[in-house]
């Protein structure tokens, strides 16, 4: 399934998705809004006072051993102000991981204030309030809708099943993954499966996905067994819903060819599931009715099918999941979300088995092309989001098993 036309699909709604995450991390760092550096000295060195108040932050630790903070200091108000360099942080992580270059899709740098305070109740934990800008413009980043009349997210919400621990929702306008040059030198063997794709089918995929995708999109996570386990739906609201479904249809059919898909209608709708070899998460893939739905087992996708003709709405934390009217969104209150950015940060996983608070996100069109990120929560406002942990788990859970 690696180089079919699926492929194509899911690269295209998960680069989207994962957009956030990935511009944002790696990355770790963030920028405010214009007014939040005034008196800021851009290229500052760090006072010893700021780095000290990063280091309780065990997220932003990494920041300080690799030097990507160019300038640190605190205010009269004891707002910490910093500025990182982005690329020169995730250029040798990107690179090592095979895509050099890839930095060139991020923002260059970020701006950011961070207030520590008090959580509520309990004197000795903190709890973080967050403003960050990033200056664009920035590829990945462009992959959002910056428009204030977009639609939000309420048709794919309501067909998102059960209580996740975890969710993002997110407004795209994907067009420039049409872009025959979209994403450099570093995404080129993925531009040359889609070119092998398109000139298979006769078709312009990369145009048609990003049409068809251009319009909300929710990924929910759901914990596991332990907090190395997890779940995930996807559902994505599609302009035109036949494009994509004669895809799915085609690649079903392969698949059940192949005895790699199992292949049956659930209410109506045409489903697929295909099983990993490594035994770890699976993809089960369905449109039904303007919904594009991918999730991680067949069970998760039929009770999606399942919520999208429920009269209820889902329970649990879907239904206070930070600013709708924002380009993306993020709220967690995920163990298995929390041990995943404390493995990418190489940081120890401090709080386990404890409650955890939630941490809200969300990301506002800055000016013309820049783009400000604001958060609460008891950890930085990326560790919203669960969708880069997740697909780490996955990945790198495949790479074990040898799938």
């Amino acid at each position: 399934m690696k180089r079919t036309p699926l492929a194509v699909a899911v690269v295209a709604l998960l680069v989207t998705l994962a957009a956030g995450s990935a511009a944002l991390w790696r990355c770790a760092g963030l920028h405010p809004n214009s007014g939040a550096l005034t008196g800021g000295e851009p290229g500052r060195p760090p006072d010893a006072a700021a780095l000290a108040r990063l280091e309780r932050i065990p997220l932003y630790r990494p920041l300080i051993r690799t030097k990507a903070i160019r300038s640190a200091h605190i205010d009269h108000d004891g707002i910490l102000h910093v500025e990182v360099d982005l690329r020169a942080f995730v250029e040798p992580r990107l690179a090592a991981s095979g895509f050099p270059g890839a930095s060139e899709l991020f923002p260059a740098f970020a701006r950011g204030t961070i207030a520590i305070e008090s959580a509520p109740g309990t004197p000795s934990a903190v709890a973080l309030r967050e403003s960050w800008s990033f200056e664009g413009p920035a590829a990945l980043l462009d992959l959002f809708d910056r428009s204030s009349g977009g639609r939000t997210a309420s048709v794919a919400l309501d067909a998102i099943p059960g209580a996740p621990s975890a969710l993002v929702r997110v407004r795209l306008t994907p067009r420039r993954l049409a872009d025959p040059l979209f994403g450099g030198a570093a995404l080129a063997s993925w531009r040359d499966r889609a070119d092998f794709a398109e000139k298979l089918l006769g078709r312009p995929l990369r145009a048609e996905i990003a049409d068809d995708l251009a319009g909300p999109a929710v990924f929910a996570l759901y914990e596991g067994s332990d907090e190395n386990e997890a779940e995930a739906v996807v559902a994505a609201e599609l302009r035109r819903s036949d494009r994509i479904a004669a895809l799915l249809d085609m690649v079903f059919g392969l698949g059940a060819l192949t005895e790699r898909a199992t292949v049956r209608r659930y209410r109506g709708v045409p489903t697929g599931s295909f099983v990993s070899s490594s035994g770890g998460s699976g993809l089960a893939l369905a449109v039904d009715g303007p919904i594009l739905f991918l999730a991680t087992s067949r069970a998760r996708l039929e009770a999606a099918i399942d919520a999208r003709r429920a009269t209820l709405p889902s329970q649990g934390i879907v239904v206070a999941a930070g600013q709708p009217a924002a380009s993306w969104n993020a709220v967690s209150t995920s163990g298995f979300v929390r041990h995943g950015w404390a493995r990418l940060a190489r940081s120890g996983d401090e709080k386990q088995g404890l409650p955890i608070p939630p941490t809200t996100a969300s990301l506002w069109p800055d000016g013309s092309s820049g783009w400000r990120l604001e958060g609460r929560g008891p950890a930085p406002a990326i560790t919203a989001d669960p969708v880069l942990p997740f697909f780490r788990s996955v990945f790198g859970g495949r790479q074990r098993g040898g799938d």
